[in-house]
């Protein structure tokens, strides 16, 4: 059975309307305790779901698919971040760097290393290691935002309920366990299909910030070599 307290949880944050994770847009959040909270996440979510219809159950099932590919392209990427070390700490502090602070940043690496332990080369080998990876979580992306759609139209139908169920949700935390109300099944699916949504995204998001970074430092290796040739 579905977890409700977690339900409950992510659920602040979808009323809300953000990331389910505090400081998440900033490069200053604490990677390695969001790669733990969201490992916990995507175990305790599990696969269950609760059954209403054919056509929500549908919706269901997909994101208890998301879910499994973007934990275990999640694990994947952990697992490659931790063989390159070096290259994903640099990653992680020069998140939100602009071009010149990242190009500061990099020369401040380079700084009385070899050529081997030198940054460029370094992600060089980490976006090869990691390519594989990046395209399954771009595929990933996509799915997830065709799946947003497909939830907020179980939204929109159910949109009374939903509302009713929210409304009523600081009066029934109040009461007992013993007293605590019911959910409808409906509505307990969409809170499910949330809480999921929610865990996905933010996997998502934290392999594309360092995808961004590759991304930044590649164009400004060929800006460098442009200007040397000119």
């Amino acid at each position: 059975m579905f977890k409700k307290t977690l339900v409950a949880g992510f659920m602040v944050s979808v009323l809300a309307g953000c990331s389910s994770i505090p400081g998440f847009e900033t490069a200053t959040v604490d990677r390695t305790k969001l790669n733990q909270e969201l490992k916990t996440n995507c175990k305790e979510l599990g696969k269950d779901f609760t059954k209403v219809s054919y056509a929500v159950d549908n919706v269901s099932k997909v994101m208890v698919s998301i879910q499994e590919r973007q934990c275990d392209v999640l694990s994947d990427y952990r697992t490659m971040a931790n063989k390159h070390g070096d290259v994903a700490g640099f990653l992680e502090v020069n998140a939100d760097k602009s071009d010149e602070e990242l190009r500061v940043a990099m020369d401040e690496f380079d700084k009385g290393k070899p050529q081997r332990k030198k940054i460029r080369p370094q992600v060089e080998a980490y976006k090869k290691a990691s390519d594989g990876i990046f395209r399954k979580n771009v595929k990933l992306a996509a799915d997830i935002a065709l799946q947003a759609g497909e939830i907020a139209l179980i939204a929109k139908d159910h949109a009374t309920l939903i509302a009713k169920e929210s409304g009523t949700s600081v009066i029934t935390n109040l009461m007992s366990a013993a007293e605590e109300a019911e959910v409808v099944p409906v509505v307990e699916a969409y809170n499910e299909m949330k809480a999921r949504m929610d865990l996905v995204v933010d996997a998502n998001k934290l392999i594309m910030m360092d995808k961004s970074t590759i991304d930044q430092l590649e164009k400004l290796d060929s800006v460098v070599a442009d200007k040397a040739r000119s």
